[in-house]
């Protein structure tokens, strides 16, 4: 990892919310694309996802699935369960951020497999959950993005069987919207 790169993993700790931010933002876009340093940052950023702090959960979790698809060993396997445990985070707004990023792991057929399953079982389990909406809502945009991805209809018809299980007319409208967005 070159020194740039070394400076924001570092920033990442710190205490400082606009330095934090800066490097968040700066290695998510930088993840966007590949990266060869993927395995440099693994570490560091699988133990972030056992911090007692939210953010730096939250920002092991978006840059892991950010980096997925630099993940050549197939590391991911092993940490996915970790990963989708995060779908249900002490902090609401954790859980709804991996649950935004999660389809960008399903690299492989198991791990998209796994991921799938993860997710309607979620859908299903969290309406009794505070603002079960949302996390419904950030359920679909992950088929929906997955299956855009992948040219799956297959979840696309997976994805309108779970909006047919909304008992709320007006949530069933808000995630059909979905289907309309790019």
């Amino acid at each position: 990892m070159n020194q740039p790169f070394q400076t924001l993993m570092r920033d990442l700790g710190s205490t400082d919310d606009k330095i934090r931010l800066q490097a968040m933002q700066s290695l998510l876009q930088a993840t966007e694309t590949q990266v060869d340093w993927v395995y440099e940052a693994w570490d560091a950023l699988l133990e972030k996802l056992d911090e007692a702090n939210s953010y730096q959960r939250s920002i092991g979790i978006q840059l892991l699935c950010n980096l997925a698809k630099s993940d050549s060993e197939d590391r991911l396997a092993g940490i996915l369960d970790r990963l989708l445990r995060h779908t249900k985070d002490e902090k609401f707004i954790v859980s709804r951020q991996c649950l935004q990023n999660i389809w960008k792991t399903a690299t492989n057929p198991p791990n998209r497999k796994k991921i799938v399953a993860h997710l309607e079982l979620r859908f299903t389990e969290c309406v009794d959950e505070k603002h079960y909406n949302l996390l419904r809502q950030d359920i679909l945009h992950s088929l929906l993005s997955l299956a855009r991805i992948e040219d799956d209809d297959t979840l696309l018809t997976k994805a309108r069987a779970l909006i047919a299980l909304e008992q709320n007319p007006k949530y069933q409208r808000q995630y059909e919207a979905l289907f309309k967005k790019g």
